[in-house]
């Protein structure tokens, strides 16, 4: 097996550029040591407590001499006092809290908290507070008061921690396509072993295929389990300070809103008042903010969307079922993608007599939902067809979802089920649908196949255990 691949989930850009060379060359450093520790969290390998050790004495050694040169260069340069206090309460937080963990009994219980405490640090301080401090030096080299610079750099609204985070998820999932890669070169490799020692039941090849198949794609959901889990956990702790933060912030807008109203009630006529009014353009925020915020809302939930589809892959959990018409899960499915489709796009349905096995109604019924939908995209704006059929051959139900689209070449077809994978555009979809269909039928006991070549369609077939 080779060594794992390099891994640098923060790489250094202009967003971590103060324009102050040893400021920027000192934050360098933390961004390496920051990979650094990534790196040795994706090896797998344990830190020793030596290591450990060694790792919390040059983040002290960092904050005498780092802490020192900022705080110089504002005082020097006479920045407003409320943001050098503000700016010296952080540093001091910083040798507290690596103080703390240098004194923690269990060395263990350390290593989680200093992974988060660093990527915390490097995304929310260096990011966002040292990028204050530079426009404000800026703004006083320039000649700007230095309460000015303060204001103007508190009203600043870019965040470029979202481009640093965005970037870290970016490279993890990177390093999940790597090491899936390496899990499909090693089924291969006991593929061809397996099939020169069972040449005798060449009879059983098929299902053999089958069931290494199966093998694979839950190897790659394991592996993005594991990957998920974290990933899922560092994001719902500052997701939830954000629903409620901008669940504050609407509630301040509206009082704001009614307090203009109540100002516009008692200075009609107040020519000053409407001056002041019309410069701020209270009109077109008053129209402008809730839109602001329910934009706001909707890209929040989409987030928490995607981290709830992450701790499904990370820990799926029991599975209540009871005995289930499939037609009418078949049917509901059908009636739920119907606006995605386009007009002359039909569906067709043929079901036999089918069995009432049992099952999770809502977990099966978002799994053929996600079928329904990936074939009412193969067909894009075009018309075509949409074939249902279900019926039952021996002790196994069979659901068949068939389009007439566009179809796969074999390698889309080799990672159909591998999650985030998706041919659509970016940002127009999270590659989830159906690699969740894949989990959900797996914890059914069931499998899928897949049928498709470019130009003659695809289908997906479901086969679920009836005993």
């Amino acid at each position: 097996m080779s060594h794992p691949a390099r891994f640098a989930p923060f790489q250094w850009a202009d967003y971590f550029e103060t324009g102050f060379g040893e400021v920027d060359g000192q934050h360098h450093k933390l961004v390496d040591l920051v990979n650094a520790l990534a790196q040795r969290a994706a090896g797998g390998a344990d830190i020793q407590p030596g290591e450990l050790a060694h790792v919390l004495d040059g983040l002290a050694r960092y904050a005498v001499h780092h802490f020192a040169t900022e705080e110089a260069l504002m005082q020097s340069a006479g920045i407003d006092a409320r943001h050098l206090d503000a700016h010296r309460r952080a540093h001091a937080d910083f040798v507290a809290q690596v103080q703390a963990m240098r004194g923690a009994a269990d060395p263990t219980q350390v290593v989680p908290a200093l992974y988060t405490f660093v990527t915390s640090w490097l995304t929310f301080h260096i990011l966002d507070t040292d990028q204050s401090m530079a426009r404000q030096l800026r703004a006083l080299a320039a000649g700007v008061p230095a309460a000015d610079a303060y204001a103007a750099a508190s009203g600043h609204s870019s965040d470029p921690g979202n481009a640093a985070l965005i970037g870290a998820v970016r490279s993890l999932l990177g390093l999940v396509a790597e090491r899936n890669q390496e899990l499909a070169r090693i089924n291969a490799g006991l593929a061809q072993r397996v099939a020169e020692r069972t040449a005798q039941f060449a009879a059983a090849s098929k299902d053999l295929r089958h069931t290494q198949q199966r093998l694979q794609e839950a190897d790659k959901l394991a592996a993005v389990g594991q990957l998920a889990a974290g990933v899922a956990h560092e994001i719902n702790n500052p997701l939830g300070y954000v629903a409620a933060n901008l669940g504050a912030l609407r509630e301040y807008a509206e009082r704001l809103l009614a307090l203009v109203n109540t100002a516009d009630r008692l200075a009609a006529g107040n020519g000053a008042w409407q001056a002041a009014r019309a410069e701020a353009d209270l009109d077109y925020i008053r129209e402008d903010l809730p839109k602001l915020m329910d934009e706001s809302s909707r890209g929040l939930a989409r987030v928490g969307d995607i981290v709830n589809a992450l701790k499904g892959f990370a820990a799926p959990g029991p599975m209540e079922t009871a005995p289930t018409a499939i037609e009418a899960l078949l049917d509901g499915a059908i009636a739920a993608t119907a606006p995605g489709r386009s007009p002359g796009q039909q569906v067709r349905r043929s079901y036999g007599t089918l069995p009432r096995p049992a099952v999770n109604p809502t977990l099966l019924g978002e799994a053929f939902k996600a079928l329904l939908d990936n074939a009412g995209r193969a067909l894009g704006r075009d018309p075509g067809i949409i074939t249902v059929r279900a019926g039952q051959s021996g002790q196994h139900l069979l659901v068949d979802v068939e389009d007439t689209g566009c179809g796969m070449d074999e390698a889309t077809r080799a990672r159909v089920f591998e999650p985030f994978f998706t041919t659509r555009a970016v940002g127009q979809g999270r590659g989830l649908g159906l690699s969740s269909t894949y989990r959900i039928v797996s914890q059914h006991g069931g499998h899928i196949e897949v049928d498709s070549a470019p130009g003659k369609g695809s289908r997906f077939r479901v086969v679920l255990p009836i005993g």
